[in-house]
């Protein structure tokens, strides 16, 4: 079984990939991993794509066993990819282990973050989750129609939002710890199945109700919005409620991205 270092080293090792000084959230120790965790079969690798002439960087998770044919793209939020690695990281090789391509791109790298932020800014970063999902489609082993993209807080919007216009070819999107308050809803309208994911405290900046004014938005541009309320009491994003993200993540991804499986032949 191929070892990986500590999340923590991670998150340093993608600090001076992106030329970011290293920080205390980047530095602190690697969380628990959760109870469904599988062997880690899974490379990482540096990669880069390119979104309206500006190229941006990332972290790219491969399989090394078989590769089911699907992939996703996971968005930071406002914090940034220094600070959001660690937390990545370790769900990232768990879904490249089970079979998935995954991305983690700097984003920021299209549009530098300015606060606030404006509608170009967001344009820019949704037009670089488009790109990203089309490069993933490129990839030996993917399937370009079963590539999903999926953020956090500000990345949520980005891939929820960004993906109801148009020029998105993500098969589904989710957004974990965003509302409506982030930013006001494009006008973009298209059909395709979106999960919100959300707590009832855990995220103190964005409420269950502006998540829910989301959602309802979402749905009158066309989405099929599925909103999954976290099950941990947790005021804060440790490692179990990332572990509890990330198993309501990879359920909504395998019931959208992979193949039914095939009914069982009659016995007799």
């Amino acid at each position: 079984m191929k070892r990986f270092p500590t999340s923590a080293i991670a998150a340093i090792a993608a600090a001076a990939l992106f030329g970011m000084a290293s920080n205390a959230s980047a530095q602190a120790a690697a969380p628990a991993g959760c109870s469904d965790d599988v062997p880690q079969r899974a490379t990482r690798g540096n990669t880069e794509f390119v979104s309206n002439s500006q190229t941006v960087r990332g972290l790219l998770y491969k399989p090394t066993g078989p590769a089911n044919g699907a992939a996703v793209v996971l968005l930071h939020s406002s914090e940034g990819l220094s600070v959001d690695a660690h937390s990545f990281d370790p769900h990232a090789i768990q879904l490249a282990a089970r079979g998935y391509h995954v991305l983690v791109p700097n984003y920021f790298e299209a549009r530098a973050r300015q606060v606030p932020w404006n509608g170009r800014d967001v344009r820019l970063w949704a037009e670089a989750g488009h790109a990203a999902v089309a490069y993933m489609g490129t990839l030996e082993g993917v399937d370009p129609a079963r590539v999903g993209i999926w953020g956090f807080s500000l990345g949520g919007f980005v891939a929820t939002d960004g993906s109801a216009h148009p020029d998105s070819t993500a098969r589904v999107a989710v957004g974990v710890g965003t509302g409506q308050d982030i930013f006001e809803a494009s006008r973009g309208r298209r059909e395709l199945p979106m999960m919100l994911i959300e707590g009832y405290s855990t995220f103190p900046i964005i409420s269950a109700a502006t998540m829910r004014e989301l959602a309802a938005n979402l749905r009158r541009r066309g989405a099929t919005v599925e909103v999954q309320m976290l099950a941990s009491p947790e005021r804060s994003m440790t490692g179990q409620v990332w572990c509890e993200v990330f198993q309501h993540t990879r359920r909504f991804l395998d019931a959208n991205l992979l193949p039914a499986a095939a009914p069982e032949a009659p016995a007799g």
